[in-house]
């Protein structure tokens, strides 16, 4: 390579000339310490370079080839009748574009330089693709999560219940706290690392988060946050198999014992409701002692109280309704002064020192859930019947044998629903 050469590549062209498709670009290139300037084009197949000592002799000169270039002056190579055939071809395909073959020869080997072993066809493809995503990207109004949590809650408070409200709010809060940018910028390999990261979380845990987020994600398409008519990147977010792990326990008829026997007193017709009744606890916390029938022998778990939004009746067995009568008001909550599950959960941890012995150590172990496992799975073992379970439980036979339903024998389900006040207190002294 020359010096004028690699100065022309260096510093690159000071002008481009530009006339009917054709550019030719113009470099500085003094010579002998004079003004000097080098035209470089491409004519009979090759790239040629011409100097002039002035910049506007070398426009003139640049304006003159181009008119050569287009009348075909220049090219004076002579072809074949298969390559003249070839060129005639080329020259049809273009002229739509109204650019000449010396210019597009010119790009194509430009292009090929800066793709390597890539197609242009390919990069085409590519640019065009991505092009149309950013343009869509424009036209899309740009929302913080943070900020679209504040509009999605906003607007669902009035629509949904107010169990489901609580719920989503404390997900997405917490969401809101992991990603604080545009919501247009979060990629499902984000929110996968930010799950995995989820400490003391089950994989059903992860997945209401994933739902939480796939449904915040689809309420942002609605309005204009993100592409409509495209999967939003939530529902690319890796589904955990919350049914080989997280598996719910139970309680032993002592170990329920022992709950009834030490529990905080404020939380004996919790226990009560939960381990003889399976009543869920947002239930639990919901209820009134007007849905106490102790007359007719069932609990009325109506629809603005049931977490499914249907009726249902839960027989009151002789043990449930012996705990629950030395507390039992005319009216009010079973439960009075807890705002929430948050707030009633955090007592109850609080009062967790009842539970323990004079070392200090729990006499029972704590199961998640475990008052409604052990419910659903000492009364399939009494009635012998899922469908009669499952009503009363306000499930599917299907939910009932997947998630809360342990092998018991009978024996252990008449001793579980005998566990009445005289019964725990001669069990546990």
């Amino acid at each position: 390579m020359s010096l004028a050469q690699k100065t022309e590549k260096s510093r690159g062209p000071i002008e481009v000339i530009e006339y009917k498709g054709v550019n030719i670009p113009l470099y500085l290139s003094p010579l002998r310490g004079k003004e000097s300037y080098i035209l470089a084009y491409y004519a009979e197949g090759q790239r040629k370079r011409e100097r002039v000592s002035s910049l506007e002799g070398a426009r003139k000169r640049a304006k003159q080839l181009i008119s050569d270039l287009n009348l075909g002056n220049v090219h004076v190579a002579k072809f074949t009748l298969k390559q003249t055939a070839a060129i005639t071809d080329a020259v049809d395909i273009i002229r739509p574009f109204n650019v000449t073959i010396t210019e597009v020869a010119r790009q194509y080997a430009e292009a090929r330089r800066l793709l390597g072993e890539t197609s242009i066809l390919q990069a085409a493809e590519f640019f065009a693709k991505h092009r149309d995503e950013e343009n869509s990207r424009g036209a899309l109004q740009q929302i913080t999560l943070p900020d679209l949590v504040t509009k999605y809650l906003a607007a669902i408070v009035k629509k949904k219940s107010k169990r489901y409200v609580e719920d989503l709010t404390s997900k997405l809060k917490k969401i809101a706290k992991a990603f604080t940018g545009p919501i247009r910028d979060i990629r499902a390999d984000d929110i996968d690392k930010w799950l995995d990261g989820l400490t003391g979380a089950g994989d059903r845990t992860k997945n209401n988060y994933r739902m939480a987020l796939v449904t915040l994600f689809s309420y942002a398409r609605d309005k204009n946050h993100l592409p409509r008519g495209q999967q939003t990147e939530a529902e690319f977010v890796t589904r955990f198999d919350d049914k080989k792990s997280g598996k719910i326990g139970i309680y032993t008829p002592k170990q329920f014992a022992t709950l009834l026997r030490y529990v905080d007193e404020r939380f004996v017709s919790f226990v009560a409701l939960g381990g003889f009744a399976g009543l869920r606890s947002i239930e639990i916390l919901r209820l009134e002692w007007e849905d106490i029938w102790f007359e007719k022998g069932f609990i009325e778990v109506g629809r603005d109280k049931s977490k499914t939004a249907t009726r249902r009746l839960v027989p009151i067995c002789p043990a449930l309704e012996a705990w629950l009568k030395p507390h039992a008001k005319e009216s009010g909550p079973i439960l009075p002064d807890i705002r929430n599950e948050v707030h009633f959960t955090r007592l109850f941890h609080a009062a967790k020192e009842t539970l323990n012995d004079e070392k200090g150590m729990p006499r029972v172990k704590l199961v998640h859930n475990g008052l409604r496992h052990s419910f659903c799975s000492y009364r399939m073992a009494e009635t012998k019947s899922a469908a009669q379970v499952a009503l009363e439980a306000g499930n599917s036979p299907k939910m009932l044998f997947e998630h809360y339903r342990e092998l018991v024998t009978e024996a252990e389900a008449k001793e579980w629903f005998a566990l009445t006040p005289a019964e725990v207190r001669k069990k546990i002294r």
